[in-house]
């Protein structure tokens, strides 16, 4: 049942039905307007067709994964907000989309989702502040937040240095080999 009255437009993109629909269901209870998404093809020709507030995309879905589609839509200049979500996705992925740039990563399956995307959705136009540390879900374990924040901690500082390796290995404190191994790691490419 559509509201009159909604606090967004969120797209949920997820070949799990059963998940798409508690989503769903969970959205319009508090007056969130959705469409839902099968995969990647079906989820570009609705992107055409209508704006969106939100986007809550599943990573591994059949045809083309949500990462691909993530980067394919920010290439073409999108800039609807796009929260991954996984149930079982790989630190790497977590980091990957987030260079890509989804505003946020859940696991799934969803608990205590609603905060975080009227968080998003309600954020007025971030200022960059080098003091912010978004996209790490608290409920990680301490080793794979930490390697969220190290990812963007060390994408930051390479990005204003010029990839250049021997001023980041000093602002970061570290000898440049222990450096190229935590790049390795964290699975960030040098260039």
């Amino acid at each position: 049942m559509k509201q009159e009255s909604t606090f967004g437009k969120i797209l949920i993109i997820d070949d799990e039905r059963d998940n798409t629909e508690i989503i769903r269901d969970i959205l319009e209870d508090v007056s969130y307007s959705t469409m839902l998404a099968r995969s990647a093809i079906e989820a570009k020709a609705i992107v055409a067709a209508n704006t969106f507030d939100l986007i809550l995309m599943d990573v591994w879905m059949p045809g083309q994964d949500g990462i691909s589609l993530l980067s394919e839509w920010y290439s073409d200049g999108m800039t609807t907000p796009v929260v991954m979500m996984s149930g079982h996705a790989e630190p790497s992925d977590i980091v990957r989309a987030m260079k890509l740039g989804a505003v946020d990563f859940l696991k799934k399956p969803l608990h205590d989702f609603l905060p975080i995307l009227r968080n998003i959705m309600t954020r007025k136009e971030p200022e960059q502040s080098t003091q912010q540390v978004s996209g790490i879900d608290y409920s990680l374990k301490l080793k794979e937040a930490r390697n969220i924040f190290e990812s963007q901690y060390l994408l930051h500082h390479l990005s204003v240095n010029d990839n250049n390796i021997a001023v980041v290995a000093e602002i970061a404190g570290l000898e440049r080999t222990t450096l190229y191994r935590k790049l390795k790691d964290l699975g960030i490419d040098k260039k």
